[in-house]
């Protein structure tokens, strides 16, 4: 139980009063969150908002935090030295490339949100991916991203079904997404020397809207 607050805590808006925050069961994470997160904003396009209104919706069920993390990553890709670029990803202030990121996926998702299974899709497909990815991948620092990925490299693989759904119900969009997102991810993850809570936020954005992009391919 402290440990599905703890996923709650760190990636939905939902306050789960957690004092430590323990990501053991890091593999429930495409099962738990994406309901709470994408399941309002699926509702909201299924009564006949606009797909602006249920992303907008969407990211505010996340916290906005992963967005944050977008943005971090995104000024810190501006910059060609890593030391330099690891103290831009701590800056708070927004620099031209986060502006640039944020705006650049808002547009492109909500240019491309047709259905509510394609969001909800979306958003398990990007908690899947981060689990496993994380799995695989080392810190630069310590932090949460550190514990992030100690829970994920214990309990990585029941989080593979999920992935798997995806592929079944469209192939051609999750291998599509699936490139991309793991491209972005390596370019951020060699600039900074690893990952930290910003690299993945910024994954699981990118890969949401990459998801999202290819739905209909």
């Amino acid at each position: 139980m402290q440990c599905l607050r703890a996923l709650l805590s760190f990636f939905t808006i939902i306050p789960a009063g957690v004092a430590k925050l323990d990501f053991k069961c890091a593999w429930a994470l495409p099962y738990v969150v994406p309901p709470l997160v994408a399941g309002p904003a699926a509702v909201a396009l299924w009564l006949g908002a606009s797909p602006h209104v249920a992303y907008l919706l969407l990211l505010l069920m996340t916290g906005l935090n992963h967005l944050d993390g977008l943005a971090d990553v995104a000024d810190a890709l501006m910059v060609r030295d890593r030391e330099r670029a690891r103290a831009v990803l701590e800056d708070p202030r927004r620099g031209t490339g986060g502006i640039f990121a944020v705006v650049a996926t808002y547009a492109v998702a909500t240019a491309s949100t047709a259905s509510p299974l394609q969001l909800l899709l979306a958003e398990v497909f990007s908690k899947a991916l981060i689990v496993t990815v994380a799995a695989f991948s080392k810190p630069f620092k310590p932090g949460l991203g550190a514990l992030f990925i100690d829970g994920a490299r214990s309990s990585w693989p029941p989080a593979l079904p999920a992935l798997a759904v995806t592929v079944c119900l469209r192939p051609a969009a999750t291998l599509a997404a699936l490139a991309v997102a793991l491209a972005l991810y390596a370019a951020a993850y060699k600039h900074l020397g690893g990952a930290n809570g910003d690299v993945f936020g910024y994954l699981l954005e990118v890969s949401r809207v990459a998801y999202i992009v290819t739905w209909h391919m």
